[in-house]
């Protein structure tokens, strides 16, 4: 069994916007697993037992969110702190940040005696994410657990043609954007994962938006995408929150809404990318939604054979793709639940098309 790793580690904004995830293989045992975050001078800030959380399960993994107000001691890491992973005397991982003049030697708790690794930086409003089980870490601009980010077979899109099921787009179609310009689609990318697959791993179920659940007539019939793929928000709370009237906001942030919930699939599922020029909200049933976002997370999920394509179409795109190069503005987690909980408080639709 792999040693259990941090999994992304976000420590720069406040104990507010800090937060920890800790994978282990599925099914694991984490009673004594402990999660310490020293000072800089090596006394222990805060220990956390995860087994107080309930894990998300993601490719094999239990995934454990730490974070400030959950049923665990954590109140933030600090830009010069750093965190240790122990279990019974183990100590899994101590890791600081290369942004620090000097890495961290604890005085006490479990990683007593140790200095810790240094695993690179990332500024406010990111966090450091592995994929090689802790192997290394690289900047997610969009600190989230991870995912597929897409729409499911079943979509109308909105073309000039009329609404066409997303499965049945071809490339060079032109697709409604935002701002009402009709712009064409240049390249699909696709992924089908059969039901037996659906039923072991259910991060990759789908959100289901039922018709209605954004505003009048938004969407206009129900639609599934991937947790992660971010619907357009606009409205006066938007824009009293963000000081603009359009944000992007993940699907899975969504489901404290009526009519919004993740559906168990009973049949294959296929998820399919949409690549534009730009990186666009196009309409998906009335809803507004983004195009492909090429990120880091999303580049690594893709066939090298699928990169070099991507390149070739797109030879003056710099990937991966940032936050900052979104049209619209993609808020951090922390932020996404306070507007969605904001729209739920106040019974406000989150949707109002122009």
């Amino acid at each position: 069994m792999p040693d259990p790793f941090f999994s992304e580690i976000k420590y720069l904004g406040g104990a507010n916007e800090d937060f920890i995830e800790v994978a282990v293989d599925a099914g694991t045992d984490v009673s004594d697993l402990v999660v310490t975050v020293y000072n800089a001078n090596g006394s222990v800030r805060s220990s956390s037992n995860i087994s107080v959380l309930t894990p998300t399960t993601v490719n094999g993994f239990d995934v454990y969110l730490i974070e400030n107000g959950d049923a665990t001691n954590f109140n933030g890491v600090a830009l010069n702190n750093a965190v240790a992973l122990s279990e019974n005397g183990t100590v899994y991982q101590f890791l600081s940040f290369t942004d620090t003049p000097d890495p961290v030697t604890a005085t006490a708790g479990p990683a007593n005696g140790l200095t810790s690794t240094e695993i690179g930086e990332a500024p406010r409003g990111s966090s450091l994410e592995t994929q090689d089980q802790g192997g290394s870490y690289f900047e997610q601009s969009d600190p989230d657990p991870d995912n597929v980010v897409c729409f499911a077979n079943g979509t109308r899109i909105e073309t000039d043609a009329g609404p066409v099921l997303v499965e049945d787009l071809h490339e060079g179609a032109m697709v409604r954007m935002l701002d009402g310009a009709f712009r064409p689609l240049r390249k699909i990318l696709s992924r089908r994962f059969a039901q037996s697959t659906l039923a072991t791993n259910a991060a990759l179920w789908p959100v289901r938006i039922s018709a209605g659940a954004l505003g009048q007539n938004v969407p206009s019939r129900d639609i599934r995408v991937s947790r992660q793929h971010r619907m357009l928000v606009s409205s006066p709370i938007t824009q009293r929150m963000f000081g603009r009237g359009d944000v992007l906001v993940a699907a899975i942030r969504l489901t404290d809404l009526p009519g919004v919930f993740v559906e168990e699939p009973d049949a294959p599922i296929e998820y399919f990318h949409l690549l534009f020029d730009d990186h666009e909200v196009i309409f998906a049933d009335g809803a507004p939604s983004e195009s492909f976002f090429l990120g880091p997370v999303a580049l690594s999920r893709l066939p090298e054979e699928s990169v070099e394509e991507i390149k070739c179409i797109f030879p003056d795109l710099t990937l991966p793709m940032q936050v900052e190069d979104s049209k619209h503005l993609i808020p951090n987690k922390k932020r996404q639940m306070r507007l969605v909980a904001r729209h739920v408080r106040r019974n406000e639709n989150l949707v109002s098309l122009r």
